[in-house]
């Protein structure tokens, strides 16, 4: 007998930079039954752990696309990303809309400006890995518990090294006809502000330019990761 396909509507996540499968599990408890969350998850890390890890957003965003066709081809969806995840997310969109394939009814992204802003303005993947540590909990990228056991962070290192690599080096390519899709926005009030490493308001709202659609903007308490803090204001 053949199992049944879900046609419940689906979240599809898309992690943050050194994420993987279980990085949203907590948020998962909040979501109403009436929704089938899938986290999507890129090779070298978590159960895809063996594979070879890539460095490119080009080939992260091929790799998501093979593999989200399975979970859209029935029922509606909307793609969820954070920080890296929301780079991740809206270059999918662009290939889903070049094939043909049925699009999300909204997308809800958090942690980072409009997809042509990068707070990153110095490279941090060249930096040997004591300097990249002190890097990353400058701009609060990782859990404290994370940054406090040194085996955890020798594992993580080349993942997110890999991750932040990929979006130093991200081009922006403007398209040509904005998405037909609604946007949501959500941030923490923390990474807002016009100093380095910070997401100005203005490169905020830019994302209003990457969709004929509503875009919303909302500003929560907290810091780039808010969205592991205070799971169940983002499930909300």
């Amino acid at each position: 007998m053949n199992k049944m396909v879900s046609t419940k509507p689906k979240i599809i996540a898309i992690p943050f930079a050194g994420g993987n499968k279980y990085s949203f599990s907590e948020i998962q408890k909040h979501i109403l039954q009436d929704f089938e969350w899938i986290t999507l998850e890129l090779p070298g890390r978590g159960s895809r752990f063996d594979e070879p890890l890539l460095n490119k957003v080009s080939d992260m965003v091929n790799d998501l696309f093979k593999n989200i066709q399975i979970h859209i081809s029935r029922g509606n969806y909307i793609i969820c990303g954070h920080s890296m995840g929301t780079l991740l997310g809206y270059e999918l969109v662009k290939k889903l809309i070049a094939h043909n394939l049925k699009l999300p009814r909204g997308l809800f992204f958090t942690g980072r400006g409009a997809p042509g802003h990068s707070s990153l303005l110095d490279k941090k993947s060249i930096l040997p890995q004591e300097s990249f540590w002190e890097e990353i909990t400058k701009i609060g990228g990782m859990p404290k518990d994370i940054l406090e056991q040194k085996e955890l962070l020798d594992v993580y290192y080349p993942i997110l090294k890999s991750d932040f690599r990929a979006v130093e080096d991200y081009i922006y390519t403007k398209i040509e006809t904005p998405f037909p899709i609604p946007i949501h926005i959500l941030m923490g009030e923390d990474e807002i502000g016009e100093e380095e490493e910070l997401t100005s308001i203005n490169d905020m709202k830019a994302w209003a330019n990457e969709t004929n659609a509503t875009c919303s903007f909302e500003i929560v308490p907290g810091n780039h990761i808010f969205v592991l803090d205070k799971p169940k204001m983002k499930a909300q």
